[in-house]
């Protein structure tokens, strides 16, 4: 349930680098943007912004977390600032989340919140880092820092100096029939970090009223499950902040929205309680340990729990394996293709001249989602509940855009006339993979607020229970901070299936043994009215 903490363009600093290939002259919509562009920048003095900062409250959703097919989960800022600088490309970024009246349905990382939480991130030039609970700074991956580059170029002050930097950028007239209105919209694309292109190369484009403001921008982000995530902002309630400049007090923010989420995604929606253009020290410095980090590694503890069952661990997700006598499956699949390149890898080592035809899947969100389509690609077929038939066949496993982070599946697909591959196989309630001697046993959790569709993992001949963001057990005769209702709603779903359980392994955290899990969870569970659970 972790999830790489981004506010888009709010946590973001772009390269304002030369402008891309230039044309031996301008073609008419080349020259209408630029008049466009030149109209906008009078209107709200973008030019003259060097650097910026805004304080706003609002609220914050959880993108890949969804608890069905809807909207994502949210939880309130309790404060928001931002402070950007153009020359250093630079820009920092603090908010505190707090749950507030927020639904407590879904998933993500410290979901719900319990108190105040804060987060604190920054980007400058190509590298992106956090600050963890220590006040430590932590590397982001490559392309998140691009991500963050990106995001700058979505404020309307930074986006009008980009798209005028363009000499390639172009303006059309749209017609917004639902409306009954037409806007301008100018389009451009800017290099973000010194990888390939197109992952380096991103498209950006902006809706302009009449009045030459700029109401929406829209571009693309990098997604292991969506492909090429669509991303969209909505900029109001303009206002003067001195110096001839105006800026907007009002964001909405979506990310993700496909046709097959009904509702969109509702991102991000910020209030803007003071906006300040030009201010004094508002570069960052990169810190050494962000400097100096070598890339990430992919470090895979490979941990037998039970002949034939090996923890395949080592970072913040783990995958289970279990061997047949003719093939393997994987349990999870979560984060992206390099992490499920390396538990590939160290299985193939582990149980050699064995292919792994299946990879179960415990529920729909990113996190946990995010290498199925590695799989795939091995030639493995995915078990997953009946909820998710029509996301995974007509989304995550479909042959869509994928330029900004290309994978296996999409450089290298099955041919659609070719003896093809079982990409993906659901059920309903249960499901039993055998070969005769060994046995995995899938059973859909009920009553459960973090997802619609979320599923445990049960063998009974070790008598090992395996759970994706339920129950996380503590060091061996521990105790927990909290109880939370999806350990609650564990407990009540194993015992509703009459499981014989000995060990519970997380997908998140450490095994342990069900003796803890009776003491810890058992006396909550028994004072708990309440079903479901959430976070």
């Amino acid at each position: 349930m972790k999830i790489q903490l981004g506010t888009l363009f709010v946590t973001s600093a772009v390269l304002m680098g030369p402008a891309m290939a230039q044309n031996a002259g301008p073609n008419p919509a080349q020259a209408a943007a630029k008049a466009l562009l030149q109209a906008a920048d009078k209107a709200i003095g973008a030019s003259s912004v060097k650097s910026f900062t805004l304080a706003a409250t609002g609220w914050m959703g959880y993108p890949g977390q969804q608890f069905a097919t809807g909207d994502l989960p949210r939880s309130d800022l309790k404060s928001y600032n931002l402070t950007v600088d153009f020359a250093s490309k630079s820009s920092k970024t603090e908010y505190v989340r707090v749950q507030g009246n927020q639904p407590i349905r879904g998933g993500g990382a410290g979901f719900p919140v319990r108190g105040e939480v804060s987060f604190t991130e920054f980007v400058a030039g190509d590298l992106g880092w956090n600050l963890n609970p220590q006040g430590q700074p932590v590397p982001i991956l490559a392309r998140d820092a691009s991500d963050r580059q990106l995001g700058l170029w979505l404020h309307p002050a930074s986006f009008i100096q980009a798209a005028l930097a363009d000499n390639n950028a172009a303006a059309t007239d749209r017609y917004f029939a639902r409306q009954d209105r037409t806007l301008k919209v100018v389009a451009f694309t800017t290099k973000v970090c010194d990888r390939p292109q197109p992952q380096c190369t991103r498209r950006v484009t902006g809706e302009f009223n009449n009045d030459n403001m700029l109401e929406r921008v829209v571009t693309w982000f990098t997604d292991p499950v969506l492909g090429d995530k669509m991303v969209e902002l909505r900029w109001s309630d303009y206002r003067d902040v001195g110096g001839g400049v105006k800026m907007p007090f009002r964001l909405h923010g979506h990310v993700g929205d496909h046709p097959l989420i009904p509702g969109g995604h509702n991102f991000l929606d910020l209030r803007m309680s003071d906006v300040k253009a030009n201010v004094a020290n508002a570069a960052q410095a990169v810190p050494d340990a962000a400097r100096t980090a070598a890339p990430p590694q992919q470090n895979v503890v490979a941990t037998t729990l039970a002949p034939g069952v090996v923890l395949m661990a080592g970072g913040s997700h783990n995958s289970v394996a279990v061997e047949f006598k003719d093939f393997v499956t994987v349990i999870e699949a979560p984060l992206y293709q390099a992490r499920s390149n390396a538990v590939i890898a160290e299985v193939k080592k582990t149980f050699p001249n064995k292919p792994i035809r299946y990879v179960v899947n415990t529920h729909n969100h990113f996190d946990h989602l995010g290498g199925i389509r590695t799989y795939v690609a091995e030639g493995a077929t995915v078990i997953t509940d009946e909820r998710n038939k029509d996301f995974y066949q007509r989304v995550v496993l479909a042959p869509q855009p994928r330029s900004l982070l290309p994978d296996r599946l999409s450089q290298r697909p099955f041919a659609p006339t070719g003896p093809g591959q079982n990409m993906l196989q659901t059920f309903t309630d249960n499901y039993t993979i055998t070969d005769g001697q060994q046995v995995i046993e899938i059973h859909y959790v009920e009553q459960f607020n973090h997802s619609d569709n979320m599923n445990i993992v049960y063998l009974p001949k070790a008598k090992i229970v395996i759970n994706a963001d339920m129950y996380g057990p503590p060091a061996a005769g521990g105790t927990l901070p909290f109880v939370s209702p999806n350990a609650v709603a564990l407990y009540r779903n194993i015992k509703r299936l009459k499981l014989d359980v000995t060990t519970h392994v997380p997908i998140h955290g450490n095994p342990g043994p069900q003796a803890d899990f009776e003491r810890i969870v058992g006396p909550e569970a028994a004072r708990a009215p309440q079903v479901g659970g959430g976070g």
